[in-house]
């Protein structure tokens, strides 16, 4: 019996939820190594959006109340997904569940999305989603093991890119390419010259080559009001002098890659984290004898290793983009994409083209992550969310996004969220929201007023709405925003808003979205 499309796409949703049934099995949340960060996250995130902010980049309640421009550098697209479900009153802890489990879901239906567009073979599509999804156990160490949200979701958006591009759809290919670089701020851009190097060796004529160009251009526009900041203002935090040595404790040993670690032993693991490629990954690529793919494959794969291993210590030392990377088995993410692609080309083998051995190849490899389906690390009891809805610290490991002016990560509440430097001042009326704080100010001499928020730039400072200087390395409330108000009654606001390139990014971002929305309207998206 045939299965119709729409229940060949519910059956790859279905297996692709096998792995998460444990998941939903409790209450409690799997323990993760980034498990609890994400839930400070989600609720911050979901807070600054209901404070007014579009697209976050500020979180208010963090780094004990003194904020800090979290939201600036990391990711947002998992933490999107997570404000629509908290929005709908799920729990943090449900939420965290759902939202690992959702990309990939995702994941399974935009990679057997793209394998039918382009092997134009729903067998072969099949084979190729079942070896995205399960092959690799590194895809189900990312959610059962590390709890990472951003990683998760770059291997869902990948397919949909590579989809647009086989279907040289130039609006699918913006779109789904501004989708990758948001839901990671590193993998992203790993998968992203991925996607750019397979639209070069698959395009046909260089006509093609440039309107591919041009549609992961507009993903790049369409992204810019995330990138962009965070790259222009990432001098302002201590992120590339903290994590300058972290790669050095993260090479994985070579026998850790091509050994197999079924049962999660310590042995073959780096730093806590299982980085096998497997053997069966290797016999895998030797079959990717495809005159299109093989030396995008084998290419890619040879990258890969190289900056896995001690010998690239050298480009991770002198480059800071690599430094992004924080962990050189990241690059473990490529070996998933390559050794998918080359299980394509297994069907060109008389042997699995029998059904005994398709179904049977099919169902091994499902059943060999089976270890990694309930999460190798137990579950934890999270008995009281309110903890994380008003997280003291800064949800990050190596100080990536405390600011210059600070001495670093803040250690207790401020006495009050204003407070006099100096002058015979009364501080009254205090209404603080994450990105905008009012207060009336009544004082019989000039005064200075501290705001206990950490200083980036965008802030400002308004007396009777008019815009007053602010001081933010007095070497007594290092990194503050400090401020002068005159003797009398004044109402004072201190809002966070745009910079120039903030507002140049913004200004790009919407002018792409229209772009798009024109072409897509027009139904010229497609080129030939």
């Amino acid at each position: 019996m045939r299965l119709s499309v729409l229940h060949q796409y519910l059956l790859i949703v279905a297996i692709s939820l096998l792995p998460f049934i444990p998941f939903f099995t409790t209450n409690d949340i799997p323990h993760t190594h980034d498990g609890p960060v994400h839930l400070a996250r989600m609720a911050a995130y979901y807070k600054a959006l209901t404070d007014g902010q579009i697209l976050p980049r500020w979180a208010g309640d963090l780094n004990y109340g003194y904020g800090m421009p979290l939201f600036n550098f990391i990711y947002h697209l998992p933490y999107l997904f997570s404000s629509f479900f908290i929005f709908l009153r799920f729990s943090l802890v449900d939420t965290f569940k759902i939202v690992l489990a959702l990309s990939f879901l995702i994941s399974g239906v935009t990679i057997f999305a793209f394998s039918r567009a382009f092997w134009k073979d729903t067998k072969k599509a099949f084979l190729v989603t079942i070896f995205y999804q399960f092959f690799a156990p590194f895809r189900l160490v990312e959610t059962h093991v590390r709890g990472s949200f951003g990683e998760a979701y770059t291997y869902a958006a990948f397919p949909f890119v590579l989809y647009g591009i086989v279907r040289k759809n130039i609006f699918i290919t913006a779109v789904a390419g501004a989708f990758l670089i948001l839901s990671h701020n590193s993998v992203s851009l790993l998968f992203f010259a991925l996607a750019a190097t397979f639209a070069f060796v698959t395009s046909k004529t260089w006509r093609v080559r440039v309107y591919q160009a041009g549609a992961l251009a507009g993903a790049l526009a369409l992204s810019a009001t995330y990138w962009l900041p965070a790259i222009v203002e990432r001098k302002f935090t201590y992120g590339d002098l903290f994590m300058k040595d972290v790669f050095q404790m993260h090479f994985p040993q070579l026998y850790q890659l091509f050994i197999p670690n079924f049962t999660n032993a310590p042995t073959f693991l780096t730093e806590g984290i299982s980085v096998q490629i497997g053997i069966f990954h290797v016999i895998a690529l030797f079959f990717a004898r495809d005159k299109t793919l093989w030396r995008y494959i084998i290419l890619w794969s040879l990258i890969a290793l190289f900056f896995m291993q001690p010998i690239s210590s050298f480009l991770w030392r002198y480059f800071p983009i690599l430094r992004q990377f924080q962990f050189p088995w990241r690059f473990l993410s490529i070996f998933v994409i390559m050794t998918t692609l080359a299980s394509g080309l297994l069907m060109r083998m008389r042997v699995f083209q029998k059904p005994l051995m398709y179904c049977g190849t099919l169902a091994l490899v499902i059943v060999s992550t089976l270890y990694f389906w309930n999460p190798p690390l137990g579950f934890d009891t999270v008995s009281d969310e309110g903890f994380y809805w008003n997280y003291p610290l800064n949800t990050t490991y190596y100080g990536e996004t405390d600011v210059v002016w600070s001495a670093g990560p803040h250690q207790s509440y401020p006495p009050s969220p204003i407070q006099v430097a100096s002058g015979d001042t009364i501080v009254t009326n205090i209404e603080k929201r994450s990105t905008q704080h009012t207060f009336q100010v009544s004082s019989t001499t000039e005064s200075t007023i501290v705001d206990n928020t950490q200083y980036f730039p965008g802030w400002r400072a308004y007396v009777d709405g008019t815009q007053v200087p602010i001081e933010f390395q007095d070497i007594n409330w290092r990194g503050l925003i400090t401020f002068s108000v005159p003797p009398g009654q004044h109402s004072v606001r201190v809002a966070f808003g745009h910079t120039p390139v903030r507002l140049i990014a913004n200004v790009v971002s919407v002018s792409t979205l229209l772009f798009l929305l024109l072409i897509w309207v027009k139904k010229k998206y497609f080129y030939h």
